[in-house]
Parts: structure tokens; sequence; C-alpha cells
């Protein structure tokens, strides 16, 4: 078919070679052989088509290097795709003679050596996308050269190069892409150094990330330069010193994550400039001062996350202002005062964390209206007060932590509560309700029953006597210490420690003594089981294989970091029950399996919120 001028089979399930008889198609014009299961490596042929303008074999399995010769001339070339692929070998030199080229995509493939200088001859490229490869800069270079090169093609508007380990810094030539560069993403790519105050020339820049870099210095006070600039990142890196006045210039910023450096001071009053911002991450950094109350004034914002900082202060009533906010995280600062009802406003808010503060007063009963609030922690904090009974409304409320604060009165029962477990509510002395809780039952109409009676006698006799007991037992093991027999003597939880207690018997009632059908996985150094406690909750049982060498220090590890770390994100840890011959780690029981299982499983799916 040698008059073809256009070959399209996208998405077609075709397997097998490119053959190399392919090169006869001496007229052809397009060539898209995308999101096929192609192998093998590209005929050298393909590249002898000097007709061709569009070659896109992108989302396949090729394999091998790109043809090397120099010979090769496609004079009207103007789109190469080749992304995700398994290609290998250099980017070729012989590219810069394509002198039409506008398009060049390689992401997501096996390239390595160098950036090639000689890019910079193509006066017509728009976009150089070659991330996720094993790239570098020029060797024996401080500076990224190849930046500088590139900056001679006056038409270049998109330069993906992340996660490349490019081993550079940004050079001062990074100025003289002013006139076009739209797009520059470097993030996961080793850059080092200073980012340079030419930086501020981009002034069509609207999207830069130099994200997970070893960037050192302050953030350029020339950043107020980029006047079109929508998204901005630069997190986990070790920038220091102050958030610059001049980001406040910038009225089109919609993004800026700072998170994860040591960047200081306080947030820029003006920051109530920046009208379209959403998304304003500045966790994990060395903020102090208060929180400027024109931030509170961003209605557009959706995302706000300024947690482990040192940011003091209170929260004003402005915060309601926020109306399309979905997430708040103002953990682990040292916030005070009290928790504002107008917070009751934020319609779209999902989640909110204020833990590891020094919020006072009562939980705002206006909570309760917080309906698509799926997500609450206001842990460690000086909460007082009962839990609002409006909060039984709250229906789509999965994750709840209320833990250590200074909470009283009774745990609502209706609407999400049933399904909260104890760890929900630890750390507060004066709560009473459904004994899942581990909390006293609440008294009725402020009398005690006989029974009650009987039970508060039983609280106050119960440590008392197991002390006793427990005192006669360790001189019985010490006077019989040397018979070479061992006593399996319970280890139980002391005073002070919050997690119930749960005996030996109890766990083999609750997993019908450890049987096989209670087994959801077996490992080298555990096996693992569900059980079913006397109160009707489900727990999973660790169990540690005391034959295996190094188990019991593997165990004495988890226990330590269990009891310094809580996630939503992790299991809980309801207990743990030692003896001589056991190690068990009680902990909370999710029902949908594993994360592995709804990643991959073809019967399983997560929607996009999910």
């Amino acid at each position: 078919m040698s008059s073809l001028r256009i070959l399209s089979l996208p998405d077609g399930q075709i397997g097998g070679d490119i053959p190399s008889e392919i090169g006869k198609l001496v007229n052809l014009n397009l060539m898209i052989l995308e999101g096929n299961l192609l192998t093998g490596e590209v005929p050298q042929e393909i590249f002898n088509i000097s007709s061709l303008r569009v070659l896109s074999l992108m989302d396949n399995s090729l394999s091998g290097s790109l043809p090397s010769s120099s010979e090769l001339s496609l004079p009207n070339l103007e789109e190469v795709h080749l992304s995700l692929n398994s290609l290998g070998g250099n980017v070729p030199q012989y590219i810069s003679n394509y002198t039409n080229l506008i398009i060049f995509n390689a992401a997501l493939n096996q390239l390595s050596g160098p950036i090639p200088m000689s890019l910079g001859n193509l006066k017509n490229l728009r976009s150089f996308a070659v991330s996720s490869n094993q790239l570098t800069g020029e060797p024996y270079h401080s500076k990224l050269s190849f930046l500088s090169a590139l900056s001679n093609c006056q038409s270049l508007q998109t330069l993906d190069l992340g996660e490349n380990p490019l081993h550079g810094s940004i050079p001062k030539s990074i100025k003289n892409f002013s006139s076009s560069l739209r797009t520059l993403l470097a993030q996961d790519s080793q850059i080092r150094g200073r980012i340079p105050e030419e930086m501020g020339f981009l002034k069509r820049l609207t999207f830069l990330a130099l994200s997970n870099n070893n960037l050192v210095g302050n953030i350029p006070s020339s950043i107020g330069g980029l006047e079109s600039l929508q998204r901005l990142y630069v997190d986990n890196n070790h920038l220091e010193g102050p958030i610059p006045n001049e980001i406040c210039y910038l009225p089109n910023l919609g993004e800026l994550v700072l998170w994860q450096n040591r960047i200081s001071g306080s947030i820029p009053n003006c920051i109530g400039n920046l009208s379209s911002l959403q998304n304003f991450l500045l966790s994990s950094n060395n903020m102090t001062s208060i929180i400027p109350v024109s931030l509170w004034s961003l209605q557009e914002l959706i995302f706000l996350n300024l947690s482990l900082n040192s940011f003091n202060g209170g929260l004003p009533l402005e915060i309601g202002k926020m109306r399309a906010m979905n997430s708040i995280d103002l953990s682990w600062n040292q916030l005070t005062g009290t928790i504002p009802s107008s917070i009751q406003e934020l319609e779209s808010l999902a989640s909110l964390n204020l833990s590891g503060n020094s919020f006072q007063g009562l939980i705002p009963q206006s909570i309760g209206n917080l309906k698509g609030l799926d997500f609450l922690d206001l842990s460690h904090n000086e909460l007082s007060g009962a839990i609002p009974k409006s909060m039984e409304g709250l229906r789509y409320l999965q994750n709840l932590n209320l833990s250590f604060n200074k909470l009283s009165g009774a745990i609502p029962n209706g609407g999400p509560f049933g399904n909260f477990s104890a760890l929900s509510f630890i750390g507060n002395e004066a709560l009473c309700g459904n004994a899942i809780f581990q909390v006293p039952r609440c008294k009725v109409n402020g009398k005690k029953s006989s029974r009650d009676k009987k039970l508060h006698l039983l609280y106050i006799m119960a440590p008392i006597v197991s002390a006793v007991l427990l005192v006669f037992v360790i001189c019985l093991l010490r006077k019989h210490g040397n018979t070479g027999k061992k006593a399996s003597v319970l280890v139980e939880n002391p005073p002070g420690i919050d997690h119930p207690m749960i005996s030996y018997r109890e766990l083999c009632s609750a997993t019908n003594n450890f049987s096989e059908c209670n087994l959801l996985r077996e490992g080298s150094f555990s096996s693992v089981y569900k059980g079913t406690l006397a109160n009707g909750m489900d727990v999973v049982v660790k169990v540690l294989n005391l034959h295996i060498e190094g188990a019991l220090k593997s165990f004495d590890v988890e226990c330590e970091v269990f009891c310094k770390i809580r996630h939503r994100n992790l299991l809980k840890v309801i207990s743990t029950c030692t003896n001589a011959d056991l190690r068990a780690l009680v902990l909370q029981y999710v029902p949908n399996g594993s994360l592995e299982k709804w990643l991959y499983s073809n019967n399983y799916n997560l929607g996009l919120h999910q």
C-alpha cells in the first residue's frame, strides 16, 4: 500500500513486533500505533520515511534503544510520542536535526545519559517531556547546562524533566525562557543549590514544580515577577527564611505547596490578596506567630494544611467565610481559645483536624451542621463539657478522635457512634455510656441503683485485691524460681494504661482456641486471627511465633512503636496479652480486606474520592 498516508490503529490490543517492512510506506504522514501491546525494538526503517510528520508509539511494551545512525532523515517530522514504554539508551543527537519538531515526548521509559546540548537548535520545539527516566545533566558540570541550551528554543512552552537524577543547580540563564515557557516540571530530580533570582523573569510561567529536591536558601523575592503563575510546588526541600511578601503579587495563584521545609516567620498579612488560592499546604515547617485574619477571607480555598508548626493564637469567627473548604488541618501547633461556632458555615467540609493544640471550652453544638464531615480529630486538647448530641446527625463520619481531653457526660449512641471504638474516647476521665467504649454506665436521674453501688464498690476493691494477689504471686515465683518449671502467669496492663485488660482465656474464647477457621494470615513471625470478644467487639489477634529467633525483640519493638503513634490510616491497638507461652497484640478489626485487594483485584474498585 505504497500510497498510504495515514496508518492509525490506536488502542487495538495489537501485539508482536513492528515489522521493518513498514518503512516501505514512503508516503506515510501519520503513524499512530499507541495504546497497544507491541514489543521489540523500534525499526530503523521508520526513521527513513521522509514524509512522516507524526510518530506515536506511546503506551506499548517497546524495548531496546532508539536507532543511533546519524544518517536518518525525517525533515518533516513534527511530533514524536514514545512515552510509557521500556526504551533505553541515550536521547539520540540526531533529533536536533529535525528542525520542524514541535513535540518530543519520551516520558516513563528507561533512557539514560546526558540530555543533549544540541537540542537548542530546535527553534520550533514547544514541548519537551522526558520525565521518569534516568537522564542526567552534562557530566562534570555543577550547573544544568542543557537548560541554557534549551532556552534558545524560543517557542518552548512545556519542559517536563521530573524524576530524573539531574544532579545540578538551576543556571541563571533560566531567565532566557521568559518569552515562552509556561510549564516547568523538575520534581524528584536531585536538583541542588538555590532558586535563582532570575527565575522571576518567567512572566508567562503558569506551573512551577520543584518538589522533592535538595534546594536550599530562601524563596527569592523575585518570585513576585511570575505574574501568570497558577501552581507553585517547592515542598520537601531545605528552603528556609520567611515567605516573601512578594508572593502576594501573584493574582492567579491557585496552589501554593511549601510543606516539609525549614521556612520560618509568619504567613504574610497580604495572603488575602490571593483570591484564587484553592490549595495552601504549609505543614512541617518552623512557622510561628498568629495565623493572619486575612487568610480566612479566601473564599475559594479548598485544602488548608498548616500542621506541625508553632502557630499560636486562636481561630476567629471569620473562619466561617471559607464556604468552599473541604479539608482543614491545623494539628500540632500551639493554638488556643475555643472552637468558633461559625465553623458550621463550612458546608463543604469533609475533614477537620485540630488535634495537638490547647483548645479549651466546649465542642460547639453547631459542629453537627457539618453534614459532609467524614473525618474529625480534636484529640490532645483541653476541651471540656459534653460531646454534642448533634453529632449523631453526622451520618458520613467514619473517623472520630476525641481522646485526651477533659470531656464529660454521656457518649452519644445514635448515628455514626455505633461504628467507633473505645480508642476514640480514651483519656477523658468523666465520660460514661455504652460498655463498648470502656467507660462506666451513665447514672439514671442522678440516683445510684443498688446494682450501681455494688459495681462502684467493685471498682474500688478490684484493684486492691488484684494488687494483693500480684504481690502474692510474685513471692511464690521468687520462692520456687529455681524449680525449672515455667509459671504461666498472665501479665495484664499496669495501672495508668488506658487500654482495656483482656485475658488469655477471653482470647481463646474469642478465636475458638485459635482455630484455623479464624486464621486470617500466617507469616514467619506471627499468625493473625479474627475474634469476637465477650462484649461483641470484633478484633484481630496477632500471635507471635516464639520459636523464631528474634521474635521477642520484634514484638517489643512493635509494641514500643504502637505506643508512640496514632494515625487514622493505621490499625488501632486495643490491648496486649502476655504470659510465659504467649505474646499477642489485640488490634482493631477492619472488615474490608487489604488495600492490595481493592487496588488490583478485578472484582473491586475505588472511586476517585476514596
